[in-house]
This record gives structure tokens, C-alpha cells and sequence, in this order.
């Protein structure tokens, strides 16, 4: 009896210290920020939307120039009983050139919707580097859950290895019932029970966070609590989220195809001037002169009722459902975020109520166990049920913390400019 009770004592000392400290690790593991660093730096679909920014921009200036003019050389009047080029004196070669015009500032309008598309890949790709890093972070966290699971599961076996060994040679030699040996046989197979479900599940934590960081996810992690992260100071969201960037600016390419539509109505604009040369001579003998020819062509854009009317009402309809897509995603991310901060609050509370109140009477009520069994005043089955009390309040305590962090992490998502997590 005194071998456990020197064992349980100390694993009830030890755990009142331990509750409140985080994991630790080597200097030389991988720390959470270094984490969001490498997968940021390595995600290949941030670096595709980066090229087609840049693709964009290049097709920006591309489309606001005037199409190539187009140079052609023909022969005119040509006799078709000799082709000679002398015989009539209309006949001539010509060399000349066109240029087209398109409609009013259909060139600058074109350059400005694509300029906006790349502002939105830019703002998409913001907002899909939040998204990586809030994955990554909900990952991380619950393997720092995982483990730190584990490692309370690993601080209190010795214990109840401890009571299986006491419990059977008091059963042994008579003093206990076989029912307590088989229950504290039973706890100790439940808890190996939990640390091989803890082990197989950060595995498969490890396994995720190697989409991102590869080999490095299965070394040496920094599994701590991000202390330093604090509930946000504002509960209002920024309309300067990148997803809703992204969103204004659909609303403005749309706003750009309604402009585009009203100068159909314009007309586009042709020029075309040509030089005559000309090998006949006139009936003195001398060389007819050559022609320079000009002409000036433009589109009549008549019928407006079935083309131009109705792609302007389409593009005008466009642009209000762009606009009514961009109020409700609004709405929907404000109710997310507000679903979240009242969440965190109430977590924040279970926190505190797990410190001030229920760890410390977890550990008052086994320590008092021990007392009444030292003194025959409890049963060896009390002192089994406030063992196994303890770890249960350990571990949820810890479940809760990861509730919090993860929590957290979801609103730096939504509310990144309060994003305060640093080493």
C-alpha cells in the first residue's frame, strides 16, 4: 500500500503543475509560424494564380491596341484577251493599306475589364492564401491536441499500471475483492485504448499537414498552445476581406460589360487609302498619271431592337445579380462571424471555469480519496474513480483549449487584419 500511495501522490503533485503548461520542445522543431511560412512559399495553386495575374495584365495592354493595319496589292481593270498591263488606261496596280477602328472606347473599356479580372485573381489568390493558412492552423491545432492528449494518457499509465500490480497481490493474499483488480485492469486497457486511438490520430493529422510541408510533417513539430493568440478586439467585419475585394470586383468587370454594351451602338470606323499605278498612255503619247485612292467606311448599326437592346438589358441584368451575390455573401460571412465570436465567448468561459473551478477540485477530490484510503475511511474503488475523475477533466480541459484555438483560427480567417499570432 505505501508504493501506491507514494506513486499516486506524486502523479497528483506532478499533474497540478503540468496542467497548466504547454508542450514543450527542442530549439530545433518546426514552430507554427514556420509552418504557414513554407506552405505559402511551396503551395503551387498561389504561384498558378500569380501567372495568370500576370498573363492578364500583359492581355490588358494587348487588347487597348488598334488592330494590325492590313496591306494589300492588287491588279484593277485588268483585260481578260491579253492582261496586258498597258493596253487600257484604266488599268493599274494598286498597292494600298486599311485600318479599322473599333466602336467609341470599346479598346479602353476591354483593357479595364481585364485589368479588373487580374485585380480579382489577386484578391482570390489573398484570399486563398488565408484559406491555407486556416486549414493548415485547424490541422496543426488538433495535432497539438492529439498530443497533448497523449501525453497525459503516457503521464498517468504508470498509475494505473500501479494499481493493477497493488490490486492483484492484495487480491493474492486476500485482502481485496477479484472485482478490483478486473476494474483497475480494465481502466489501465481503456486508457491504452485512448493512446493508441491518440497516436493513430495524429498520424493522420501528420498526413495532412503533409500536403503542405511533405516530409517535414512527419519530423520534429513545436506542438505548444499559441499563447500569444488573444480573442479580436473588433467583432465588426472588414470590407476589405479579400474574398470581398474579389467580389467588388466582379461587381465592376460586370459594370465594365454594361459600358461595353452601350458602345455597340456606336459605330465602328474603317480607313483605307491606295496608290494606282498605271503602264497605258494617252493619245499624245505620254504616260497617263497614276491614282490615289481614299475611302472611309462605317458600320450603321440600324436595328438595334434584337442585338444591341437586348445584350445591354442582359449585361445591365448581369450586373444586378453580381451585385446582389456580393450583398449576400456579406450577410452570410457577417453571420459567420458573429456565430463564432459568441462561440469563443462561451468556450473562453468553459476555460476559465475549467481553471478556477474544476481542475482544482478534480484535484482536491484525489487527493482527498487518497487521504480516506490511507486512513480505511474510502474504498480502494473511490480512489479508482477520482484517479480516472482527474484524467477526464485533464483531457477535456484539453479539448476545450483546442476548441478555443481552432475557434480562434476561424476568425482570424474572417477577420484578418486582428490576426495577432506570433512566436
Amino acid at each position: 500500500m505505501y508504493r501506491l500511495i507514494v506513486v499516486l501522490g506524486f502523479y497528483i503533485s506532478v499533474s497540478s503543475i503540468q496542467m497548466f503548461l504547454p508542450a514543450m520542445a527542442s530549439a530545433g522543431g518546426m514552430t507554427l509560424s514556420q509552418a504557414e511560412a513554407v506552405a505559402l512559399a511551396e503551395d503551387l495553386s498561389l504561384l498558378a494564380r500569380s501567372e495568370q495575374s500576370l498573363a492578364l495584365r500583359e492581355e490588358a495592354i494587348f487588347v487597348a491596341q488598334l488592330p494590325d493595319p492590313t496591306l494589300f496589292l492588287a491588279g484593277a481593270n485588268l483585260p481578260v484577251d491579253s492582261w496586258e498591263l498597258d493596253q487600257e488606261p484604266m488599268t493599274q496596280l494598286k498597292l494600298g493599306v486599311r485600318q479599322t477602328f473599333p466602336a467609341g472606347d470599346t479598346r479602353s473599356l476591354r483593357s479595364k475589364k481585364i485589368t479588373e479580372q487580374s485585380w480579382q485573381i489577386d484578391a482570390e489568390r489573398q484570399d486563398a492564401a488565408l484559406r491555407l493558412r486556416q486549414q493548415l492552423r485547424q490541422h496543426w491545432l488538433s495535432l497539438s491536441g492529439w498530443s497533448q492528449q497523449a501525453q497525459l494518457l503516457s503521464h498517468y499509465r504508470p498509475v494505473f499500471e500501479e494499481l493493477v500490480d497493488v490490486t492483484l497481490s492484495y487480491y493474492k493474499v486476500g485482502k481485496k475483492h477479484q472485482q478490483d483488480y478486473l476494474r483497475a485492469q480494465l481502466l489501465l486497457g481503456q486508457l491504452d485504448n485512448r493512446l493508441i486511438n491518440a497516436e493513430r490520430m495524429m498520424n493522420e493529422e501528420r498526413s495532412m499537414l503533409s500536403k503542405w510541408l511533405g516530409e517535414e510533417a512527419y519530423g520534429e513539430l513545436i506542438l505548444s498552445w499559441p499563447e500569444t493568440w488573444s480573442a479580436p478586439g473588433s467583432e465588426q467585419l472588414d470590407l476589405n476581406h479579400p474574398r470581398l475585394v474579389s467580389s467588388h470586383y466582379q461587381v465592376e468587370q460586370q459594370s465594365t460589360a454594361v459600358d461595353l454594351a452601350a458602345e455597340r451602338y456606336k459605330p465602328n470606323w474603317g480607313l483605307e487609302m491606295s496608290y494606282g499605278h498605271r503602264e497605258a498612255d494617252d493619245f499624245g503619247g505620254d504616260r497617263l498619271s497614276d491614282f490615289f485612292s481614299a475611302m472611309v467606311t462605317v458600320d450603321l448599326p440600324l436595328f438595334t431592337a434584337n442585338r444591341q437592346d437586348r445584350q445591354f438589358r442582359a449585361e445591365q441584368h448581369r450586373l444586378e445579380a453580381s451585385r446582389v451575390t456580393r450583398a449576400d455573401l456579406i450577410v452570410q460571412m457577417n453571420t459567420l462571424l458573429a456565430a463564432n465570436i459568441a462561440d469563443i465567448k462561451h468556450i473562453d468561459r468553459s476555460v476559465q471555469f475549467y481553471r478556477q473551478q474544476l481542475l482544482l477540485l478534480g484535484e482536491q477530490q484525489a487527493e482527498a480519496s487518497l487521504q480516506a484510503y490511507q486512513s480505511d475511511a474510502a474504498d480502494f474503488s473511490d480512489v479508482l474513480q477520482a484517479s480516472s475523475l482527474r484524467l477526464e477533466l485533464e483531457l477535456d480541459y484539453q479539448k476545450t483549449l483546442q476548441r478555443y484555438y481552432q475557434s480562434l483560427a476561424d476568425i482570424y480567417y474572417l477577420l484578418p487584419g486582428e490576426d495577432y499570432s506570433h512566436e
